[in-house]
Parts: structure tokens; C-alpha cells; sequence
């Protein structure tokens, strides 16, 4: 089958709804064509109408029809940057750029985030180059784990019992004697 007939088919079966029969033809077509951004936009559109803004946002990445939620899913699913180069399975964004220059850009910046170094794109250096005027990423703070807290501080009581086990022995003494007394009473009628 070419592109055009597999594209053309999974048109038909989003219109029908079959909507995971359109996502798994399109698998299969992106495994043989990593770098054909059509497939990778038909692959957005086949996962937007099942709510699935991660994926979506994954495969549209380097599209401009991107939207602020798709992204915003996209960096929650995969929080880190090289995790999110990963996670686009573009083969060998070093030295294989993209054919439009919004995807440069994009994946170039993507790139430079995730490994600190620019793409060596000799037929274009003003894609891959960074911005004139980029801040240094922020370190990510590290997160500091929460205090345990005990049911009860042994600190700030004096030595003996907890209060809910004294409280336990006063009411088992108490209807200890209330038993005794109860023995008592029967033998001596």
C-alpha cells in the first residue's frame, strides 16, 4: 500500500470512528517513515478525538497546529527534556533535521535542552543555532522529602504510658472490680 492509499484509508476509518484501527495503521506507517511529518500530524488528529492530549501533543510537536494544551500535556506525560526527545522517536536529531523550519526550530531547541550541545545541521546552521539571547536553563530543585510524623511525640511527654493506653488499663481494672464484685455478690446470696 503507498502513503497515499494508507492516509487515504485511515481518513475513512477516523470519519467511521474507528479511531484505534486509524492510530495502529498509522504506527505502522511511522515505523517505516520516522521523518514524514504528515504521518506524524494524521497520528495528532487520530489521538485528539479520544482525549488523549499527551500523545497528541507527542505527534504534533513539530507541527504548528501544536496547541498550548497538547504541549502542556505532552511536557506533564514526559517531564523532562530528554525524556521528550525520546519520546518524538525522530532517528538521530544530531544530524537528521526536519523538512519545515518551525520543526528545526523546535526540535533543534528541544535538542539543545535535552543534551546541552546545538544539532550539527551543516545545510542549516540558522535552525539549528540557539537564540541570540538564551538564559541558561534553571536546575530543577531538588525535592525534599516530607517529614514523618508520628501519632504521638515520646519527647514531649513524661515517661509512663501513652494516654490512650493508661486509658486502656483504667477501663480494663475497672471492669475488672466491676466482675469481682459481681462474684462476690453471688456467692455470698
Amino acid at each position: 500500500m503507498s502513503v497515499e492509499s494508507t492516509l487515504a484509508k485511515v481518513g475513512t476509518e477516523l470519519r467511521e470512528g474507528y479511531h484505534r484501527q486509524a492510530r495502529l495503521r498509522l504506527h505502522g506507517l511511522l515505523s517505516g517513515r520516522p521523518t514524514d511529518l504528515a504521518v506524524r500530524r494524521r497520528l495528532a488528529d487520530a489521538y485528539r478525538p479520544t482525549a488523549h492530549l499527551d500523545e497528541s501533543g507527542r505527534w504534533n510537536y513539530l507541527d504548528e497546529a501544536l496547541s498550548p494544551a497538547e504541549l502542556a500535556a505532552f511536557e506533564r506525560r514526559f517531564r523532562t527534556p530528554a525524556r521528550r526527545l525520546a519520546a518524538l522517536r525522530w532517528p538521530d536529531p544530531a544530524h537528521n533535521p526536519p523538512s519545515t523550519p518551525l520543526a528545526r526550530r523546535r526540535l533543534a531547541a528541544l535538542y539543545r535542552e535535552a543534551t546541552g550541545t546545538a544539532p550539527d545541521w551543516p545545510d542549516h546552521p540558522q535552525d539549528a543555532a540557539p537564540p541570540a539571547a538564551v538564559r541558561p536553563p534553571v536546575p530543577a530543585r531538588p525535592r525534599t522529602p516530607r517529614p514523618v510524623r508520628l501519632p504521638y511525640d515520646p519527647s514531649d511527654r513524661s515517661p509512663g504510658l501513652p494516654p490512650h493506653r493508661a486509658a486502656l488499663r483504667l477501663t480494663l481494672a475497672f471492669f475488672g472490680a466491676l466482675l469481682l464484685l459481681a462474684a462476690a455478690v453471688r456467692l455470698l446470696a
